[in-house]
């Protein structure tokens, strides 16, 4: 009877411990699944001249999501330092510049930069701008703004 008595113990035991292991596993997914999802970063633009799609730099921001914010500071001493990422894509004067993102910043500034010092603000309609017909290199520095915080974006373009 007593040996009966220990082996139920026994069999308890190796039940709790399996059943706290489950219950560890289950929170582990649980966070996998459901609370990394709504980690949140800001959203990265998709810029495009026509069919090209033009690369584009992110810099540094502050965001919030629903657990979480954070602060991220980019190596990048300047917008013309995040500028060199990329070779300049090839645009067509007068050409449109569409910006799409996942979600629509709230404001956006757009700034283009010719030559090191040079800027100069640019009028943005329905998340698109209009290059000079003058050729050359340009900069284009997006500062988008959202409730949950702000970021920049840095792209380059050469007008022939």
């Amino acid at each position: 009877m007593i040996r009966h008595f220990y082996s139920l113990q026994r069999s308890e035991y190796k039940i709790r411990k399996i059943l706290t292991v489950i219950i560890i596993l289950g929170f582990i997914v649980l966070g996998a699944f459901v609370i990394v999802p709504f980690r949140s970063e800001p959203p990265i633009p998709t810029v495009t001249a026509g069919n090209k799609e033009i690369p584009t730099t992110q810099g540094s921001y502050c965001w919030e999501g629903l657990f979480s914010a954070e602060c991220v500071d980019k190596v990048y001493t300047s917008v013309l330092d995040m500028a060199k990422e990329y070779q300049p894509t090839v645009v067509s004067p007068n050409e449109e510049i569409k910006m799409d993102f996942k979600k629509e910043p709230e404001t956006m500034v757009v700034e283009r930069w010719i030559g090191n010092e040079h800027k100069e603000t640019i009028e943005v309609k329905n998340s698109a701008i209009v290059v000079p017909n003058e050729e050359g290199s340009y900069i284009y520095h997006v500062l988008g703004y959202w409730k949950q915080g702000d970021v920049d974006y840095v792209f380059m373009i050469e007008v022939k």
